[in-house]
C-alpha cells in the first residue's frame, strides 16, 4: 500500500511539473515556475524509476528494506537532522546580525524570523515528544 502511495505521489509530481513547464513555455508563468516544474518533473521520474526497481529487483528490495529498518541508520539520520537544525539556527542568527550591520534590514528580519520559527517548531516538537515518550 505504501508503494502505491509513492507511485501516485510520483505521478502527481510529474503532472504538476509538466503543467508548470507548459505554463512557463506559453508565457503564463515566469521562469522561476518553469524551473520548479522541471525540478518536480525530474523528481517524479526519478522516484518512479526507484519504485519500479524496488518492485522488480528482489536483491535491491532486500537491501533497501534492511537499510530502512537498521537501528544504526535511523540513529544517524536523526543525528544528522539535529545537526542540520543546529547549524541552520546558528547560520541564520549570524546572518541576521551581519545583514543588520550592512543595512539589509528586510533580509535581517526574514533571517531572524526564520530562527524564531525553527525555535517554536523545536519547542512544540519537544512538548509533543515529551508526552509521547
Amino acid at each position: 500500500m505504501k508503494r502505491n502511495r509513492r507511485m501516485i505521489l510520483s505521478i502527481v509530481w510529474i503532472v504538476l511539473g509538466v503543467s508548470l513547464l507548459g505554463a512557463n513555455l506559453t508565457g503564463l508563468l515566469g521562469d522561476y515556475w518553469g524551473g520548479l516544474g522541471g525540478g518536480l518533473l525530474g523528481v517524479g521520474v526519478f522516484q518512479i524509476i526507484r519504485n519500479v526497481r524496488y518492485l522488480r529487483n528482489p536483491e535491491y528490495r532486500e537491501k533497501v528494506d534492511t537499510t530502512n529498518q537498521d537501528e544504526r541508520n535511523r540513529f544517524l539520520a536523526n543525528k544528522a537532522w539535529a545537526w542540520a537544525g543546529y547549524l541552520y539556527v546558528l547560520t541564520a542568527a549570524i546572518a541576521t546580525i551581519v545583514l543588520q550591520i550592512i543595512g539589509k534590514q528586510e533580509l535581517a528580519v526574514a533571517a531572524g524570523f526564520s530562527v524564531c520559527i525553527i525555535m517554536v517548531f523545536h519547542w512544540l516538537s519537544y512538548l509533543y515528544l515529551q508526552k509521547k515518550y
